[in-house]
């Protein structure tokens, strides 16, 4: 129930902003919404599996934990402000939600009602915050990075590479440097990518894909990482991702199919089109990549531009 009278809440507000040339008013306008996010999330209590690990390390920072270099000092330097426990969920909540709304400021939001209910309602990444907290801040820089690409190459690396500092598993989107070019060639035939998605996701999970990946990454890395420990010979971590998931996402096929009307009708910008053809390609990745709970785990950064078509 908090969650729809947040986004009805959210939705209505939103409708009564206009475009705005600058970034801090939007911000400023936004605010109602940000705290509310931030209330809503940061006030999670036991949710998720993660939890009472995140607030045992948030109570004490200081103890040796094989967190991410910048998730560590980030919150050893609000915790010695005086922010511990609960507050650093708040922090984070925080973090995600200023970084969300200046990247889509910087795509050029114009309809900020509908997307912020598609954000809410079909990226999933706002109820995901509660328990993914490192690569939920991880993937709210990435979706930022990925904004910048086409325009700046610096810019967008140093987002990924701040992302990567908050989650490792950010690191893979250093691929995407090239985003103008490896966009228009995968969705150069959009029908057949949305025909390709439906196959492949359908795919059965093979267990030696970890085995695979895990052994072509640097020793150190993953060992850094964690991932040998965690998913390497790990029979659950190696089973498909449940059906029901693949279901609820290979469901929108045909709306995302309609949407490519707007593709052949000829009334988006230069700008548009790119990121409409983004947005395809993060849908065909999302959905592609939920092979099982690890390459899962990379699907998460195509979330948020997944909304873009529709």
């Amino acid at each position: 129930m908090l969650y729809v009278i947040f986004l009805i809440f959210s939705c209505f507000y939103l409708s009564q902003i206009n475009e705005e040339r600058r970034c801090s008013r939007l911000l400023l306008k936004a605010s109602p919404v940000i705290l509310l996010w931030v209330l809503l999330i940061g006030g999670q209590l036991g949710i998720g599996a993660d939890y009472n690990n995140y607030l045992a390390y948030f109570n004490h920072p200081h103890f040796e934990m094989r967190f991410e270099p910048l998730f560590v000092e980030v919150t050893r330097f609000f915790y010695n402000l005086g922010l511990e426990g609960q507050g650093l969920f708040f922090l984070y909540a925080a973090i995600n939600a200023i970084v969300i709304f200046i990247a889509s400021y910087r795509l050029g939001i114009r309809h900020w009602a509908i997307y912020f209910f598609l954000f809410v309602t079909v990226s999933t990444f706002f109820n995901n915050q509660m328990n993914g907290i490192r690569q939920c801040t991880a993937v709210a820089f990435v979706y930022w990075a990925f904004v910048e690409l086409y325009n700046s190459k610096i810019k967008g690396t140093a987002l990924i590479l701040l992302a990567t500092g908050f989650h490792y598993s950010a690191i893979a989107n250093m691929a995407f440097l090239f985003l103008r070019w490896v966009t228009n060639l995968v969705t150069k035939f959009p029908k057949l990518l949305l025909i390709l998605t439906l196959c492949l996701t359908l795919l059965p999970a093979d267990e030696s894909i970890n085995t695979v990946l895990i052994e072509s990454l640097p020793e150190e890395f993953a060992e850094e990482a964690d991932y040998e420990r965690m998913y390497l010979d790990n029979e659950e971590m190696s089973e498909g991702i449940d059906w029901m998931v693949k279901l609820s996402k290979i469901l929108l096929i045909p709306i995302y199919w309609i949407c490519l009307r707007a593709l052949d009708e000829n009334y988006l910008s230069p700008k548009e089109r790119l990121y409409f053809k983004f947005g395809l390609l993060s849908y065909s990745l999302r959905c592609i990549l939920l092979i099982n709970n690890l390459i899962g785990r990379f699907s998460y950064f195509f979330w948020i531009p997944s909304i873009l078509p529709i």
